[in-house]
């Protein structure tokens, strides 16, 4: 439940993949957005950060795999193409953002499905992990007035 509106919100998934993982393979996280059924949440942009085995960010140099990433919300992929996470990973800002923000309403499940695109062989060399973190908000729902007229015309 939202304690201001709109409430600023992250949500982080991990996805590991180690050497027992082969090309095609997918690891799905689901988010519990815990909102109310007057609330909806709306996401911005996505950061992706690829850890090395040790925990250490990899650089362009180190990397021996690719990564997409979809945004699941419902039964859908929002957009439909998934999300190059090898890329945005060696962005500056490592951060994706959205021309317009994807919705989630109340009940609608939210997943981040991370898969594994491509490696240098045919398994990977040691373990990657990929973070994904979903920058949000958490909003009430608004009722307009155009909204509010249609339903009782006459103001009673």
């Amino acid at each position: 439940m939202a304690n201001q509106d709109p409430q600023p919100e992250l949500y982080t998934t991990r996805a590991v993949f180690s050497a027992a993982n082969t090309t095609g393979d997918i690891a799905t996280s689901t988010i519990f957005t815990n909102q109310a059924n007057n609330e909806e949440v709306r996401i911005y942009a996505i950061m992706i950060n690829i850890l090395n085995e040790n925990g250490a960010p990899v650089t362009s140099a180190t990397t021996d795999t690719d990564f997409a990433v979809t945004i699941q919300v419902g039964p859908n992929n929002i957009p439909s193409n998934a999300f190059d996470a090898t890329v945005i990973n060696f962005k500056d800002d490592k951060t994706l953002t959205f021309s317009s923000p994807i919705l989630a309403l109340f009940q609608q499940p939210l997943a981040v499905q991370v898969s594994l695109e491509s490696t240098t062989g045919a398994t990977l060399a040691a373990q990657r992990t990929v973070v994904c973190t979903l920058i949000s908000e958490l909003a009430i729902q608004k009722e307009y007035y155009s909204q509010r007229q249609r339903r009782n015309p006459r103001g009673v």
